[in-house]
C-alpha cells in the first residue's frame, strides 16, 4: 500500500559580493549593486519507496562538474541518491560567475560556494519533510513570452530583427504560454504550503549591472503575497532557447528593466495562483525517477574555418569576430578531447506530471514534440538542467541563420542533437509512464476530501425542505 507522500522545501542564498563578473551578455560585466538576492530553492519529495530532489539555481548555467559535485555533496548530507537529484539553472543573465563564455570567465571559489549551497538547500528540504497531498494543474500567462527568431522576406532567419522590422515574414518557432503547477497541501488543511512552477521564457529582463534573479523572483513574490513568506516555491524554466519577453512585432519600447521583469513574473505568478485555486488534490500519490545518457556529436569545423579562426583570434575583446574565433578554437579543443558530449536526460514523475531535463538551451519546438508524444497529462521540459551544452537548435535554424547557431562554448552541438534528444526523451518518458501505469490508473480514485464539515450542506437541505 502506498504511504502518504512527504514533501519539504528550503532555500539558500547565493548572492556573490558586488564586483564579481556577471556572465550572460557578450561584453564583460562586473556587478555594481544588488537588485535582489540570488537563491537556490529546493524541494524534496519522498514516498514509501523513492526520494527525489529538484532544485532551482538563480544563475546563467550549471556546468556538468558543478552538478556532479553538488549531487555528491547532497547525497553525503542527506542520502538522496545523486541520480535522483534534478538541478536546473533559471538562466538569469544577472547572476554570478558559475560559467564562462565569450568575454566572461567562471569563478572557482564562487562555484564551490554554489555547490555547497545547493547541497545544503536539498538537505534542509529533506529535514523539512511533511505529509502532503498533491495537485497538478495548468493555467496560462499569455502576452509575456515570444519566439525571438523570424523568417525574413529574403528567406534568411534572424534573431531579434528589431521592432516592427518591415522585412519580417513570420516567426520561425513557437512559444508556450502554459504555466504548469504541482501544488502541495497538508492532509487536513485546504491551504497549500508549497508548489513547483514551470514556465518557458529567457530570464533576460534586467541585463544591467546589478545582481537579480530576474522574473522568477516575481513569480515567487506573487505566490508568497497570497500564501505567506514561508510558502515554498521551486521555479523551473522550460525550453526557452528561442523564447524571450521581447515582442519584436509590437510598437512598444524594448521590454527590458524592472517594470518588464515584474510584469512577466507577476503574470506567471498570477497564473500559478489560478492553477492552485482550481486544483484538485490527490492522496496516495507517488514519485519516480529515471535517466539515460545520450551521446551528442560536437560540431566539427572545416579546415578553412580553423585557418580563418587562427588568423582572427589575435584581436581584442571588442572585436566580435576575434571573440568568436577564439570560441570556435575552444570548441575544437573540446572535440579533440572527445568527439561527443555525453548528455544526461532525466525524467521525474510526480503523480501524473512528468518533468524531463535538457542540458542546455533547448528550442521550444523540441519540447512541444516531446509533449505531443507523451502519455502523461502534464509533460514539462526543464532546460539547463544537470549540465550545460549550450543552445540546442533546430536543424532548420542552421540553414536559416541567426545568433544561436554560431559556434561557441554556448553553441557547440551538431545540428541533429535536438532530434536525438527528442527521441531519447520520448523513450525515457514512455518507460516512466509504463512503470507508473498502475499508479496513474488509480490516481483519479484517490481524490482527496476538500475538508470541513457538512453544516452548510445541512442548512441548505433544511431551507429546501421549508420551501417545499
Amino acid at each position: 500500500m502506498t504511504l502518504m507522500l512527504k514533501v519539504g522545501f528550503a532555500s539558500a542564498c547565493i548572492t556573490p559580493p558586488v564586483g564579481r563578473e556577471m556572465p550572460g551578455l557578450f561584453e564583460k560585466r562586473h556587478a555594481e549593486a544588488i537588485e535582489d538576492d540570488l537563491f537556490v530553492r529546493a524541494t524534496v519529495l519522498c514516498d514509501d519507496a523513492t526520494c527525489i530532489a529538484m532544485a532551482q539555481v538563480d544563475c546563467i548555467a550549471l556546468p556538468d562538474v558543478l552538478v556532479t559535485a553538488a549531487r555528491r555533496e547532497a547525497e553525503r548530507l542527506c542520502g538522496i541518491p545523486a541520480a535522483a537529484c534534478m538541478i536546473a539553472a533559471t538562466h538569469t543573465h544577472s547572476g554570478g560567475p558559475t560559467a564562462g563564455c565569450f568575454n566572461s570567465a567562471p569563478d572557482s571559489a564562487y562555484r564551490d560556494e554554489v555547490v555547497g549551497q545547493i547541497a545544503s538547500a536539498i538537505a534542509q528540504a529533506y529535514r523539512a519533510l511533511r505529509p502532503a497531498l498533491v495537485s497538478t494543474m495548468t493555467s496560462s500567462a499569455p502576452g509575456v513570452a515570444y519566439n525571438r527568431r523570424f523568417l525574413m522576406r529574403d528567406g534568411t532567419q534572424r534573431t531579434h530583427p528589431g521592432k516592427r522590422n518591415e522585412d519580417i515574414d513570420c516567426p520561425v518557432g513557437p512559444e508556450d504560454p502554459t504555466v504548469t503547477v504541482v501544488g502541495f497541501r497538508p492532509p487536513n488543511e485546504t491551504t497549500p504550503f508549497g508548489c513547483i512552477v514551470h514556465f518557458a521564457c529567457h530570464a533576460t529582463h534586467m541585463n544591467g549591472l546589478a545582481y537579480s534573479a530576474d522574473y522568477p523572483r516575481w513569480v515567487i513574490d506573487t505566490l508568497r503575497a497570497v500564501y505567506g513568506p514561508a510558502f515554498g516555491v521551486v521555479f523551473l524554466n522550460g525550453a526557452a532557447g528561442d523564447v524571450t519577453q521581447v515582442d519584436n512585432r509590437s510598437t512598444r519600447p524594448y521590454e527590458f528593466g524592472p517594470y518588464w521583469c515584474r510584469r512577466t513574473g507577476q503574470s506567471v505568478g498570477a497564473a500559478a495562483l489560478q492553477a492552485l485555486a482550481m486544483a484538485d488534490y490527490y492522496s496516495g500519490a507517488s514519485v519516480d525517477v529515471e535517466r539515460v545518457r545520450v551521446n551528442l556529436p560536437i560540431r566539427e569545423a572545416s579546415s578553412a574555418e580553423l585557418r580563418e579562426a587562427r588568423g582572427r583570434a589575435r584581436g581584442g575583446a571588442d572585436d566580435i569576430e576575434a571573440v568568436y574565433a577564439r570560441e570556435l578554437l575552444g570548441v575544437e579543443d573540446l572535440r579533440a578531447a572527445s568527439p561527443d558530449y555525453r548528455a544526461e536526460l532525466q525524467a521525474v514523475r510526480i503523480a501524473d506530471a512528468a518533468f524531463w531535463s535538457a542540458p542546455g538551451e533547448l528550442f521550444q519546438a523540441f519540447a512541444q514534440n516531446v509533449s505531443h508524444s507523451s502519455h502523461f497529462p502534464y509533460t514539462c521540459c526543464v532546460s539547463l538542467a544537470n549540465g550545460y551544452a549550450g543552445y540546442i537548435c533546430t536543424p532548420g535554424s542552421f540553414a536559416g541563420g541567426g545568433y544561436e547557431i554560431r559556434t561557441a562554448r554556448s553553441s557547440f552541438l551538431a545540428p541533429d542533437a535536438g532530434d536525438r534528444i527528442v527521441r531519447a526523451a520520448s523513450r525515457l518518458l514512455g518507460k516512466l509512464h509504463e512503470r507508473g501505469r498502475v499508479e496513474l490508473e488509480a490516481l483519479p480514485g484517490r481524490l482527496a476530501e476538500i475538508g470541513g464539515d457538512d453544516s452548510a450542506l445541512d442548512g441548505l437541505r433544511a431551507a429546501t425542505r421549508k420551501r417545499q
